[in-house]
């Protein structure tokens, strides 16, 4: 107001404009709020990595997939709260339990055991937890069990259903001559190993050998000996081919024989100390 004669200065006026601060929790997102009953937030974010298993850290999960201790049993909503990713087990399992109820797979205290399917090995935690991190606490995979490769069978050979698989069955076989000693076959085990032991193909078929026909030898007028010549056995050995030795009992070749009757006699000897004779008369 200007006044006659004296002039006044307005005076400043300062407005202070209070705003309210709104804060959160972690709790955001994760189907788990402090004040409301209802609020559902579907996360699709994916986790950024595997944490360390950590069970310290989270909501503790309650079997048999119900509710929490204390708080009712509800129908979920269509949109699902998803805090953690969705968890898959390649040849293998997740059975989960929520602290909210079977439906709530990925949601936040959600614990789940891993399994693999026959004929594969679980590699990994056994069991996992969803954090606030949003993570998995763990990982693991399920690894095909396989038996390492059977060595080569010396004078044999083995043939195999499915490789180094488990439940593969590899059966034995010898080469013409030789025995199998041992296991016919082996299984691939679950335990990664191999059933029974490793065979050996043995030798035990005698070798086979054949004298000269027997004959008779008349002697030379004014002569009572007469000199007879013959040819040797044909000996053969039906494994490795190899005789180690032939031995004769009897007159040689060439030798004087007088009258009556003389019996000679070989005998082969392979390698594996089996035997065979044959004999024959002059």
């Amino acid at each position: 107001l200007r006044g006659p004669g004296m002039a006044q200065e307005a005076a400043p006026v300062l407005l202070v404009v209070l705003t309210r601060l709104a804060s959160c929790t972690w709790h955001e997102g994760s189907g788990y709020y402090a004040e409301s009953q209802a609020n559902e937030v579907h996360v699709a974010e994916e986790p950024a990595g595997e944490p360390a298993l950590d069970y310290r850290r989270g909501s503790g999960a309650a079997g048999g997939g119900g509710g929490a201790a204390g708080a009712p049993l509800t129908a979920p909503s269509p949109a699902v709260p998803q805090w953690c990713a969705t968890l898959s087990v390649y040849r293998g399992e997740a059975t989960c339990y929520s602290p909210r109820g079977s439906a709530y797979r990925s949601s936040l205290g959600t614990r789940c055991e891993l399994s693999c399917a026959r004929g594969y090995r679980l590699v990994g935690r056994s069991a996992v937890q969803c954090l606030p991190s949003r993570h998995w606490s763990g990982m693991a995979y399920c690894r095909q069990i396989r038996c390492p490769v059977l060595p080569g069978l010396l004078r044999g050979s083995y043939a195999c259903s499915a490789g180094v698989q488990m439940d593969s069955r590899c059966d034995y076989t010898c080469l013409p001559g030789y025995q199998l000693e041992g296991d016919r076959s082996r299984t691939c085990m679950e335990d990664g190993r191999w059933s029974g032991s490793e065979p050996v193909c043995v030798d035990v078929e005698p070798p086979r050998i054949r004298c000269p026909d027997s004959r008779e030898r008349i002697a030379e007028p004014g002569k009572l000996t007469a000199t007879v010549y013959w040819d040797p056995p044909r000996v053969k050995d039906s494994a490795d081919g190899i005789i180690k030795r032939v031995t004769l009992r009897g007159p040689e070749p060439g030798s004087e024989l007088a009258e009556g009757e003389h019996v000679v006699r070989y005998t082969a000897h392979d390698q594996a100390h089996n035997r065979a004779s044959c004999k024959f008369s002059i």
